[in-house]
């Protein structure tokens, strides 16, 4: 079957987990002329800002080898001297715009993927290496893509260039015979201006390529109904996903039970908030008091909460809420040292029932 149809038959949207997997590969949506233009503006306002330092290092380099062009080198050691002292003052040059450079890349690709680190998106694949894989990429529409945008790019720069230069021709033709320092001064502002103008059109045609590029990355991820099928059936098969979902439903089971516990039972005995112990005594059916519900904490306020909804009696009993929770089972007889204290609770509770009839 070719690229072509599978591509058809690709109508599906990604899944989580099929985003997930291509995050876990290394495939993520990123634009690369956002990245470039906003790399390229953190280049420029660094220059701005700290050109006078750099210019300054500059000339301090430049006027100590010009000050000892004529001295001899001695040794090895005084030739390593001369070497280091380049290298402190290359390294100085570059490191502000080096620090700036890598912190605002890691930014750029953060926020246009997440943190996602991985190094599978390094390890070599025969898929790559295959040429025939590799000559359908040269005349994919991607590359096409590509190529438009180098098209256009190119279009920018020489448009804005044009533009400038055909508005201030009249300046640079003065350039000729204004003194140099005048000259670099006014060059240094049109230069600026030039980047400016071009870094904003730029970044415009980035926010559209970032556009393409996220519509473009959920295209690939497309999966075909089979594919679905596939990773659900295999979802199925995986015990963390069997394990939740036995949780989720005895959580339901539970709540279930809950309700009918307690709208079943005579009375409920609290603490008044840790514990709630439901009972029931049907002495025409039950040899003793069953306990229908039992509960700690959040659990006893759940039941004191259904209790009072369903109009459940709750008989406020420390010692005998205490002993009933640490003794008694769910859906078991109380023990038999707890008959005296329950009995007096439900005769209680029976004298109540008696005075609302009459």
């Amino acid at each position: 079957m070719s690229e072509k149809s599978d591509d058809a038959e690709k109508t599906e949207e990604p899944t989580a987990r099929k985003i997930e997997k291509a995050r876990e590969d290394g495939n993520v949506s990123i634009s690369k002329e956002i990245s470039s233009v906003i790399l390229l503006s953190a280049a420029l306002m660094t220059l701005a800002g700290f050109g006078a330092s750099m210019y300054g290092y500059m000339e301090g380099l430049f006027e100590h080898f010009f000050n000892n062009a004529g001295a001899p080198i001695e040794n090895i050691d005084h030739a390593l001297e001369h070497l280091e002292l380049a290298f402190w003052y290359g390294f100085r040059l570059i490191l502000p715009l080096l620090i700036l450079l890598v912190g605002v890349a890691l930014l750029v690709n953060t926020a246009q993927t997440g943190f996602n680190f991985t190094f599978k998106a390094l390890e070599v694949k025969g898929s790559k290496l295959n040429p025939i894989k590799g000559l359908g990429k040269i005349v994919s529409m991607r590359s096409i893509v590509e190529l438009v945008k180098g098209l256009t790019k190119l279009a920018i720069v020489s448009l804005v260039i044009y533009y400038t230069v055909q508005n201030d021709v009249d300046n640079f033709l003065a350039f000729t015979v204004m003194p140099l320092g005048h000259t670099l001064s006014e060059t240094g502002s049109y230069v600026l201006m030039f980047v400016t103008r071009i870094l904003t059109a730029l970044f415009l045609l980035a926010l559209a390529d970032a556009a393409y590029q996220r519509f473009q990355y959920h295209k690939d991820l497309r999966m075909t109904k089979q594919e679905v099928k596939d990773e659900f059936k295999q979802m199925e098969g995986d015990p963390h996903v069997k394990a939740k979902r036995k949780r989720f439903g005895m959580q339901l089971r539970q709540k279930k039970r809950l309700d009918h516990a307690v709208l079943a039972s005579d009375v409920v005995v609290t603490n008044p908030t840790h514990y709630a112990v439901a009972l029931k005594y049907d002495p025409e059916q039950n040899e003793a008091p069953i306990v229908m519900a039992k509960g700690q904490r959040k659990k006893a306020l759940k039941i004191r909460e259904l209790a009072t909804k369903y109009g459940i009696p709750i008989v406020e009993n420390k010692p005998v809420a205490r002993a009933l929770f640490a003794t008694a089972e769910e859906d078991q007889y109380i023990p038999g040292d707890m008959f005296r204290a329950v009995a007096e609770i439900l005769a209680y509770v029976y004298k109540l029932k008696q005075k609302k009839i009459s």
